[in-house]
């Protein structure tokens, strides 16, 4: 059996995805959680210099987030159920990525205290605008999905993606989260699958 390590700083953000993906599988794994002065160290023998890294058997590395939560969810059954399936969900998590991507200033300022302005200047100019623009879209894929999730078929990683990043924006911005109750349902759902509780109960809290 391989030995599995996902390390990240002690923030939800790119991680937590990964993170609800092998709990819900049932996987055992070590979640190193880094602070900024052994991350220098660690960064020294990471693939691309970043975070998260994903470590198989304490030698081979995965990096990048999204990378890794799709060898995650193709190891684990949580991928689309045939080629035009998967094409969908991973369409449409690129698409949730590029939305992210944009308002990462917020995220970076919510958990470290960095950016050019103030929290409110920053919210306005990043988060706001971009949640408002690419969220209607998402809940038009997820209201075309024949089941609770963005795949017919069911569950897939996409799911634990994209209600993983809901449910931290309602923790730091209600007001705006709470304007897209489709998927503050959606995110409501998944953070209830039993498999979960054990850790969504035990998580230490993080802003983001």
């Amino acid at each position: 059996m391989s030995t599995l390590k996902l390390s990240y700083l002690n923030f939800r953000f790119l991680a937590e995805p990964a993170r609800l993906i092998l709990h819900y599988s049932g996987v055992q794994f070590e979640d190193q959680r880094l602070n900024f002065n052994n991350w220098d160290t660690v960064k020294r023998t990471s693939p691309y210099k970043t975070l998260p890294i994903l470590t198989i058997n304490g030698t081979q590395q995965i990096g990048q987030s999204m990378t890794i939560n799709r060898y995650l969810a193709n190891k684990y059954g949580l991928d689309g159920k045939n080629e035009m399936e998967d094409i969908h969900i991973n369409s449409i998590a690129e698409y949730f990525r590029e939305m992210m991507e944009k308002a990462r200033p917020f995220i970076r300022y919510m958990n470290r205290g960095l950016g050019e302005g103030t929290k409110e200047e920053i919210y306005k100019k990043y988060q706001e605008p971009n949640v408002k623009a690419y969220f209607p879209v998402i809940i038009d894929f997820l209201k075309q999905s024949k089941s609770d999730y963005f795949a017919d078929s069911g569950i897939t990683w996409v799911d634990f993606f994209i209600s993983e990043y809901v449910d931290s924006l309602h923790n730091v911005a209600p007001e705006l989260a709470e304007q897209y109750p489709e998927l503050l349902e959606h995110s409501r759902i998944v953070h209830s699958i039993p498999q979960l509780q054990n850790y969504l109960n035990s998580r230490e809290h993080t802003t983001w």
